[in-house]
């Protein structure tokens, strides 16, 4: 498995934040869910944060079967269309936004 992780690093001001997080729950997220060949979609938010982490606002997973599946869904059509929901709701976020491409390579489940 494929994760492609989309980390935004900053801030939401706290008055937008309902609806950033509104935006990025009900329109951002079930749009991803368009990308042909993806098999799930996070979205997380920090819980906690350990004192000199960085800024860490938001984190969506795009998990595919393998990076071709993953390259494929970055180049379809979708992915042009999806953007420009994307676009609507990052007005209300200042930071940067970074992505991550990891392969799960072993998961064991506790007792």
């Amino acid at each position: 498995m494929i994760v492609r992780s989309a980390v935004l690093e900053g801030t939401v001001a706290e008055a937008d934040r309902a609806t950033f997080d509104a935006l990025a729950r009900n329109s951002i997220l079930p749009a991803i869910t368009r990308y042909p060949g993806i098999r799930e979609v996070r979205l997380r938010k920090p819980a906690e944060t350990e004192a000199g982490a960085p800024p860490i606002y938001m984190i969506f997973d795009l998990v595919f079967d393998d990076l071709a599946a993953m390259h494929a869904a970055l180049a379809s059509p979708v992915r042009q269309a999806v953007r420009t929901e994307i676009g609507a709701a990052m007005k209300f976020f200042t930071g940067r936004v970074y992505h991550l491409v990891l392969e799960d390579i072993a998961t064991l489940k506790g007792a």
